[in-house]
């Protein structure tokens, strides 16, 4: 039986850095890897360019992924910022550049550039990298302050000290994700919230919405509770599809609509610069002077027009402007800033960028990523329970809670 210290499971963005990590300290870590290449994520992100990471910093990069997976992983962003994340790639050859929407990207717009600089790392830092070689199964032998724990493997069976599970969740199977690790963790006593898609696109039943697909709109979405309490809102850009909405800003939502199970209520604000009333009021004025044109024209200018047109007919408002009525013309203010949309769920994992649900992070020592219930686990990177919103966030958090993990296990 093969003898190490640490079995590092999933060669994605935190198995590598936790490979990398623990290797760096002398630990004799194998790197157990089920497909024919590491960090397929990677490759796959941001169109095959990888977002890997963003600008944003401190208290303000933390909120971005809510009071509680932010306060979690308060140590492990502030131990492991992305301008330290950048810096590490840069120095390693590979220049980035900062996009809109605080994004970071290889200047090569290369992917495959920012994998070969941690597959680089963890093989310089002495890790061994097994592809094709999945784990089979995990035994729990001996005392848990001190036994040790043995990983069955295609390839024979690896005695080891600590196993880091760095498996990720279930979004894009097509990479290889089907939560394996989840059993894993349950077999060591931990508990899961239930996993649902996030940061994919939404499925919305309006049929006079998907009539628009390919229209982009500057909206600011909201994902109210049954109760009307807003639990989460984005102005991002929005793409209306053949489907519903895709684009960051129903991406970044679709999380918080997964977990409601139909109960939540999505809106759209599709005139966020524009209070109310200042609509009403130029509506009423257009009316006094502008009494023949259609009421479509009327409608604030940076809407596209197919959408114009198709919200007034929505609202009952065709004809003139002198010819609409009160109740239509609130009908149309009430759309324009407040749109409610039939949306349940989104279109589901095989689209989704990020699994929301994992491991309780009360479980987990927020500082170590060691496991409260076993002290020879370690878990990082998305099978936690942690997501962030579309912009590099989620790749900053697997490569910050894999380091720590590197660094205890």
């Amino acid at each position: 039986m093969e003898q190490v210290d640490v079995v590092v499971i999933g060669a994605g963005a935190a198995g590598l850095m936790a490979a990398a990590e623990a290797a760096a300290r002398g630990r004799r870590v194998v790197l157990l890897e089920k497909n024919k290449r590491p960090g397929l994520k990677i490759l796959i992100s941001g169109g095959g360019r990888c977002n890997l990471t963003t600008t944003r910093s401190g208290p303000d990069l933390e909120a971005q992924y809510g009071r509680a997976r932010g306060r979690f992983l308060r140590h492990a962003l502030r131990s492991f910022t992305p301008v330290q994340l950048r810096t590490l790639v840069e120095k390693s050859g590979v220049p980035l550049q900062e996009e809109d929407l605080e994004k970071i990207f290889p200047v090569s717009r290369k992917a495959a550039d920012i994998l070969g600089v941690f597959v680089e790392r963890a093989a310089q830092a002495g890790a061994e990298l097994r592809l094709e070689c999945p784990m089979l199964g995990v035994d729990r032998d001996g005392d848990p302050e001190g036994g040790p724990l043995i990983v069955h493997t295609p390839r024979g069976t690896i005695r080891c000290t600590s196993i880091v599970l760095a498996t990720g969740g279930l979004s894009y199977p097509k990479t290889g994700a089907t939560g394996d690790g989840y059993p894993i963790a349950r077999q060591f006593g931990h508990d899961l919230v239930d996993s649902v898609p996030a940061l994919a696109p939404l499925q919305v039943d309006e049929p006079w919405l998907l009539d628009l697909h390919g229209i982009v709109l500057d909206a600011e979405i909201e994902v109210c509770d049954p109760t009307g309490r807003s639990m989460v809102k984005r102005r991002r850009p929005c793409l209306i599809t053949h489907r519903g909405l895709s684009g960051p800003a129903p991406m970044d939502v679709s999380g918080a609509i997964e977990e409601r199970h139909g109960e939540a209520q999505l809106r759209l604000d599709v005139c966020p610069d524009l209070e109310s009333q200042e609509i009403d009021s130029s509506l009423l004025e257009a009316a006094r002077t502008h009494g023949r044109r259609s009421v479509h024209t009327a409608l604030p200018e940076h809407l596209p027009e197919r959408f114009r047109h198709a919200l007034v007919a929505k609202a009952g408002a065709g004809g003139s402007l002198a010819e609409l009525g009160k109740n239509a013309r609130k009908r149309l203010v009430v759309d324009l800033k407040r749109l409610v949309l039939r949306c349940e769920r989104s279109i589901g994992f095989h689209a989704a960028e990020v699994t929301r649900g994992g491991v309780v992070l009360g479980q987990v020592d927020a500082k170590t990523m060691r496991s409260r219930l076993d002290p020879r686990l370690f878990l990082c990177g998305e099978i936690l329970d942690i997501d962030g919103p579309i912009g590099g966030f989620n790749f900053q958090a697997a490569f910050a809670t894999g380091r720590l993990a590197g660094l205890h296990a």
